[in-house]
């Protein structure tokens, strides 16, 4: 249950000044008042003073929320906004109904364990559709025993448009000849869209499956090409999975760092000029801001422009928070505010390292029709070996 009144008294800490109006991509490309964090805590202000049943506007206005954490990095009261927000929508999933969108998805995760309740076997589709040589010579090992366990996710396995991202990570690790694992068909969805959509309850029964499933491997060392498994597993798991044992979690740009440190790669002369999109899961909530670009920068030839507003500062990419099941409208149109930052570097290539931004900025790319790559950097590494 949500505390009403200590949530009462976490918006009574915003002093409007309006700050957030500056860092918000959502007001950014709307200009609307009730789309800024400050107009957003009020409408949550209000709804809890007058104790009235929330609105289909207001519900739709707090689903609008990226989540990014932008408002909250650049707040000068300091407040939690993207806390409060979640609290908000957990509080209406309590009051009302849920709403549709929210349903489904936490229906297909129930059901399936994942987000487009697709057969759990559609997991190792990514994988069968890698050419043999690229697999590394010799059959992937599935929920057994290994030094690595890569957790791929929802998107990455089961959007075929987004194969690319672990069929490219997948044939990195066999480069480097590390021995690795997936959980296949026992692979569940990390539980984000649950936490960030009100269903902490779902999302907690999750969370303990996914930890009994790697905990019966003995898996010490877990690595995501996702941001926002990175962020569960390390950051939400250990409050949701009390007693949770000890694992080592890394997100993709880490260990391929190390790697790329340790000589584990051979990158041929590449003569491009790329940007790098820091995904909000992975920067501002994780602090993960060098690896990628030392992975890039071990690519000799490459050329690093950064957009006006990287690192902490990054603007979201607009799949972020549930936007693009709530209102793929306004996602939409935040891709494009951030495909046009990455135009403004000259860049050949906009990099990153979320198989969501990518799916989204290649989406604003397409209706700018700009001419602009967008990858992911397991990608480019790839093409860059020698």
């Amino acid at each position: 249950m949500i505390d009403t009144a200590k949530l009462k008294e976490e918006i009574q800490r915003c002093t409007r000044c309006g700050n957030c109006q500056y860092f918000c991509p959502s007001y950014t490309v709307s200009r609307l008042e009730s789309y800024v964090a400050r107009g957003r805590l009020q409408l949550i202000r209000k709804n809890l003073e007058d104790g009235k049943d929330f609105s289909g506007v207001f519900v739709k206005r707090i689903d609008q929320c990226l989540l990014c954490g932008s408002c909250a990095h650049n707040c000068p009261a300091g407040v939690v906004v993207g806390d409060i927000i979640k609290d908000a929508r957990e509080l209406f999933t309590e009051r009302h109904s849920p709403r549709p969108a929210m349903e489904a998805t936490a229906g297909n995760i129930g059901s399936t364990g994942n987000i487009s309740g697709d057969s759990r076997e559609n997991r190792l589709l990514w994988f069968q559709n890698m050419a043999a040589n690229e697999k590394g010579g010799g059959p992937v090992k599935v929920n057994k025993p290994a030094e690595y366990l890569y957790f791929a996710g929802c998107v990455s396995t089961l959007y075929p448009s987004s194969y690319s991202v672990p069929q490219t990570f997948a044939s990195l690790l066999n480069k480097a000849g590390l021995d690795w694992s997936i959980l296949g068909e026992k692979e569940n969805c990390c539980a984000y869209p649950l936490v960030i959509g009100g269903r902490k309850a779902e999302a907690k029964k999750t969370a303990e499956e996914n930890v009994r499933v790697v905990t019966a491997l003995g898996v010490r060392n877990i690595v995501t090409t996702c941001p926002s498994c990175y962020y569960m597993w390390r950051d939400v798991y250990p409050k949701l999975v009390p007693g949770m044992p000890e694992i080592n979690i890394l997100h993709g740009t880490q260990l391929l760092a190390k790697l790329a440190k340790e000589g584990a790669f051979k990158f041929r002369e590449t003569d491009c000029t790329v940007t790098f999109h820091d995904p909000c899961d992975l920067g501002r909530k994780c602090g993960v801001y060098d690896e990628p670009r030392e992975v890039l920068k071990s690519i000799p030839g490459v050329r690093l422009a950064e957009m006006r507003f990287n690192r902490d500062n990054a603007v979201c990419c607009g799949g972020g928070g549930n936007l693009e099941m709530n209102d793929s409208a306004l996602s939409g149109n935040v891709a494009r505010l951030r495909i046009s930052q990455a135009l403004d570097t000259k860049a050949d290539i906009v990099i990153s390292s979320c198989q969501q931004c990518r799916r989204t900025l290649m989406g604003g790319a397409r209706q700018m029709r700009a001419r602009i790559k967008v990858m992911d950097l397991s990608e480019f590494a790839v093409n860059a070996l020698e």
